[in-house]
Order: C-alpha cells, then sequence, then structure tokens
C-alpha cells in the first residue's frame, strides 16, 4: 500500500474541505435560499375532505373559488356555490349530500405550511403546534379569551397570559394573526 507524503496529505484534506464547503453551499446549509422575486404571491392552500375522488391539500396560485377546489378534489355533481372564494388555511369538508362545511386547517397543518393561525379562534391543541406553545401556555391562552374575550392585538398575549416576555412573542408573532372582527365566527 502506498504511503502519501505529508505534504500530499495536506493537499487531499485541503480538497476534501473544498468539496464538503462547496456541496453544503449547493445544499443552502451555510446560506439560506433566496427569497421569491419580487411580485411572486405566495401560494393558497386549501384542505378537501368527505367523500371526493381526491381528498388532500392543494395550492392554487389565489384563493380559490369552491368550483375550482370542487373540481380539483374530483367531489361529485356541481359545487353548491361555484363563485364563493374559499381562504387561503381553510378545510372543506364535503358532505353526502353535495354539501360542504367551511372550517380552518388543523393549528399543525398551517404551521407547516407556513401560514399563521388566528389568535381568536385557534384552540388549544392548534395553539400548540406553534414553537414555543406547550399545553399549558396554550390553555392559559384559551382561558383568558374565554374570560376576556378576543384578544385586540398579538401583543395582549405579553400583557395579559402569564408565561409570556417579550422573546417569547417575538418568536410567536409571526405564527399568529388576528381576523378582522367581521370575520371570526
Amino acid at each position: 500500500m502506498r504511503r502519501f507524503s505529508v505534504t500530499q496529505q495536506g493537499v487531499i484534506l485541503l480538497l476534501g474541505a473544498l468539496l464538503l464547503l462547496w456541496l453544503a453551499g449547493r445544499a443552502h446549509l451555510l446560506r439560506p435560499p433566496p427569497a421569491p422575486p419580487p411580485g411572486i404571491a405566495p401560494l393558497a392552500f386549501v384542505e378537501v375532505n368527505g367523500p371526493v375522488a381526491r381528498p388532500g391539500v392543494y395550492a392554487f396560485p389565489r384563493p380559490p373559488s369552491l368550483g375550482d377546489v370542487w373540481q380539483r378534489a374530483g367531489a361529485p355533481g356541481a359545487a353548491p356555490v361555484r363563485d364563493q372564494i374559499i381562504p387561503s388555511g381553510s378545510r372543506v369538508e364535503v358532505t353526502p349530500e353535495g354539501g360542504f362545511r367551511l372550517a380552518a386547517m388543523s393549528g399543525a397543518q398551517l404551521i407547516t405550511l407556513g401560514l399563521p393561525l388566528d389568535l381568536n379562534r385557534a384552540g388549544a391543541p392548534d395553539l400548540e403546534a406553534v414553537p414555543g406553545i406547550g399545553p399549558e401556555l396554550a390553555r392559559r391562552m384559551v382561558d383568558y379569551r374565554q374570560r376576556h374575550g378576543p384578544f385586540k392585538q398579538i401583543d395582549d398575549l405579553a400583557d395579559n397570559v402569564s408565561g409570556f416576555g417579550p422573546e417569547k412573542l417575538r418568536r410567536v408573532r409571526p405564527h399568529l394573526t388576528l381576523a378582522p372582527p367581521g370575520d371570526r365566527n
């Protein structure tokens, strides 16, 4: 077996390190991937379940109409209200009678898809999907909302819910939203 000199070993190690750095750069391990170009809107995600040919989560370039969702999932018959716009993050439950119910996706699905949870609608299990919010903190958030009514702003968490400080609020803020009062059910 051939032995390499110290100089040759150094060159081999240097080339190996450069190769690893190049591969890490290609895999975006050293820097985040670039942001999408300006003008590219984020996708709208809608979940469909019930007696449809293709249940699942679908991506649309903009919030779709119920007719678009109905067709994409292969729901039977015609959509009851073809032109109704379905907001991103919604779950359309098709009923056996050909009707539908509209609800929000689970908190885990919303977080996975990069969509925020509505602080005034999410239940404790949904809030637990937010990084940094455990079962006890989620319960305190829901308890406060039930006793005092809907949150007016996300900063209300730090002022009114034990366990929220400025750092935790900073970490959870990107994962939460407040629907306009007219949109709350």
